[in-house]
């Protein structure tokens, strides 16, 4: 028997992909599931959280006692701001356990929230640029609505589930160029799922708007005003914009209340109602 000893052929050792397109493929691939993960674990996590007990979320606030705002450097600003949010409530369907306390906080800051335990916030850059108290209401009936549909203590069981996946995927949310990556990919996830709690509480606002004053004037005005604070230079593209926005873009918004309104037949024509006359000196 003979025997050969022949020689491997050129290349062998030589991968025929680009290392350069496996980084990419290997990075999608990575985007992707991780996309797919936080969505898995905000649904998930918020839909657990939301079985928490409202009552257990007021007990939680109650211990940790947090100073939410200014309320007892402006009682006047802080009284009423409380009596509309009962004003609107009872225009609401609201559980027999839901409580609500309305913040004023002082800053020049043109926002408004809702957390956990029934506590909203108004500042004081918001409030000064309220033209009367129909979209003052809608404001106020916006952020009640996320507490009925329990929006912030679903965000906060999803964004802790959420954030737990990425620390043990990545170590870190950004401290290197694959972690930053990964955990962008999973911000704006997030930020899809919270546009459509934002979407609901403009529903549910509109309603309790109607069932107030008996006609819609104001609503919208409400989201002119989102659209004016912002400016012409930071709309940029209105495609990436309704992309990575943690809201609906204001002239949907608009658009919506307009819709509803049609729909049901209710009037976007009505007397609107005057902010009380020491309204600016609360502030």
């Amino acid at each position: 028997m003979q025997y050969e000893n022949r020689q491997p052929t050129d290349g062998i050792n030589v991968t025929k992909t680009r290392p350069l397109v496996q980084f990419v493929q290997l990075g999608v691939a990575a985007a992707v599931l991780i996309v797919l993960l936080v969505v898995v674990l905000q649904v998930s996590g918020g839909w657990v959280a939301k079985r928490v007990p409202f009552s257990f979320e007021l007990r939680v606030m109650q211990e940790l006692d947090v100073d939410f705002g200014h309320n007892s450097e402006h009682p006047q600003m802080a009284a009423y701001l409380n009596e509309l949010a009962q004003k609107v409530s009872l225009n609401m369907e609201l559980p027999d356990t839901f409580e609500f306390t309305v913040h004023y906080n002082n800053q020049d800051v043109f926002n408004a929230f809702a957390t956990i335990g029934g506590n909203l916030m108004f500042y004081k850059g918001l409030l000064e640029d309220m033209p009367n108290e129909n979209t003052l209401a809608m404001v106020m009936a916006h952020e009640i609505a996320h507490v009925v549909h329990r929006d912030p203590v679903a965000s906060l069981g999803g964004g802790v589930a959420s954030t737990l996946a990425l620390l043990a995927l990545t170590g870190s949310t950004g401290s290197n160029m694959a972690g930053s990556v990964l955990s962008n990919a999973g911000t704006v996830t997030s930020m899809q799922f919270t546009r459509g709690m934002e979407q609901s509480a403009d529903e549910t606002a509109v309603a309790a708007m109607y069932n107030v004053y008996g006609h819609l004037n104001g609503a919208a005005q409400l989201f002119k005003l989102f659209s004016d604070a912002r400016g012409p230079e930071s709309q940029g593209s209105k495609l990436l914009e309704g992309f990575l926005s943690t809201h609906p873009l204001d002239e949907n918004r608009v658009l919506a209340v307009q819709e509803r309104a049609g729909l049901e037949g209710w009037s976007l024509e009505g007397e609107l109602t005057a902010l009380p006359e020491g309204f600016a000196s609360w502030l």
